[in-house]
């Protein structure tokens, strides 16, 4: 059965103040912060349970990889993402879009780690716009794909009707969201018989807007721009899943006053045994911190309370990990850190891990992550550089 996730994003005044996700790997509701809006929306089959972490495991040796690529053994489906390497593939799991050994066909696509962000994060490579594509969903996407291109994933394709659907669900918010009786209990619903109604949940306005996909995901930030809603949303812990995953590649961006809808859909099908980190590899000017007090659910803790490090992402199928570790490039020292892998929110295709302190600023980090799936052992080793402490992004959160 297709999963089905729903997200929220809430932002006010360009100032957060709570960020709700339910259905993210699973059907469960949450309760939202004060302030948040409403109840999540539930979203589709149950997701896969697990435990966190604080501190985590360490990798054996800590060995160190020139060039920020390492690879092991395991034969076949050798993929690779942003310049980090793996062998093995993913074979096994499960995913809320088709697997198929077809689209971005498992070729290998290995950056120099020296490069600068700026160097790779161009999505000129990308599929155009289709003709009639509102401007303010042309930038969102440039911005989306701007990271997917980064990270040696594929490009997500913008579909009108996925427009259409997100579109619509900014018209209904923004005509009621002051309304007693026709503010839905979560940001994502409609109520039927209300203004500007085209359906209950996200599933079935894309339905209504002519989108053909087996599954959907969507995020909304009330921000009411679409570069910041869109970066906003990479820059968190469970939101940044669909945003960034191989595998929900068709997108669609409406907007409104003080709302951003994006409708996902799984689009042309991506091979099983990609994988792919975030931070990339080699990327610079990475924020500093998260606080997750403002995500709902709301990842576990840091031990020392919030603000975190900044949330990293490891995407890959059949994926059991081993070893994690994080330290300051050329020490040897691992950092305490909040381990998640494949709760019901992440789902079976995402580990996260976030440090218990907020990272320093002009620091190069190296992250080892080791593991086995089906084909054999796997090994992920990368490093990232933070900015500044007042480069943008880098505090939103604190």
């Amino acid at each position: 059965m297709t999963q089905e996730t729903a997200y929220r994003f809430a932002i006010l005044a360009g100032l957060v103040t709570s960020l709700v996700c339910a259905g993210c790997g699973g059907g469960s509701q949450s309760t939202p912060p004060a302030g948040s809006g409403g109840a999540s929306a539930a979203g589709g089959d149950q997701g896969k349970g697990g435990s966190t972490s604080g501190g985590g495991a360490t990798s054996a040796g800590g060995a160190v990889a020139t060039g920020g690529v390492s690879g092991v053994s395991g034969a076949g489906g050798v993929t690779s993402a942003g310049g980090v390497q793996a062998s093995g593939g993913g074979a096994g799991s499960s995913s809320s879009a088709p697997d198929a050994a077809a689209g971005f066909g498992g070729s290998t696509s290995v950056r120099d780690a020296g490069a600068t962000s700026k160097e790779v994060a161009s999505p000129a490579s990308c599929p155009a716009p289709p003709a009639g594509a509102p401007a303010a969903a042309v930038t969102a996407i440039n911005v989306e794909n701007t990271a997917r291109v980064a990270m040696g994933i594929p490009c997500a394709t913008l579909v009108l009707s996925l427009c259409t659907s997100a579109q619509n669900h900014c018209n209904y918010y923004a005509t009621n969201v002051s309304s007693t009786t026709c503010k839905a209990a979560s940001a994502h619903d409609e109520i039927s018989g209300c203004p500007q109604f085209t359906g209950v949940d996200p599933g079935a306005r894309e339905k209504a807007a002519g989108y053909s996909g087996s599954g959907w995901s969507e995020c909304i930030a009330f921000v009411g721009d679409p570069a910041n809603s869109v970066q906003q949303l990479i820059d968190t812990v469970y939101h940044r899943i669909p945003m960034l995953s191989p595998w929900w590649r068709d997108f669609g961006y409406g907007n409104a006053t003080g709302c951003d809808t994006i409708d996902f859909g799984p689009g042309a099908a991506t091979d099983k045994t990609i994988t792919a980190v975030y931070p990339y590899d080699g990327q610079t000017g990475v924020p500093l911190s998260f606080n997750g007090a403002y995500e709902g659910p709301t990842p576990p803790a840091p031990s020392t309370g919030w603000p975190s490090g900044y949330p990293v992402t490891l995407y890959g199928k059949g994926i059991t990990v081993t070893a994690h570790q994080i330290v300051v490039d050329g020490t040897t020292t691992p950092l305490a850190h909040v381990w998640i892998d494949g709760d019901a929110t992440t789902g079976a295709d995402a580990k996260v891990l976030y440090t218990e302190a907020p990272l320093a600023a002009n620091t190069t980090y190296r992250v080892t992550i080791d593991g086995s799936t089906a084909a054999g052992s796997v090994h992920f080793e990368w490093t990232f550089t933070t900015g500044a402490a007042t480069s943008p992004g880098g505090g939103r959160r604190g």
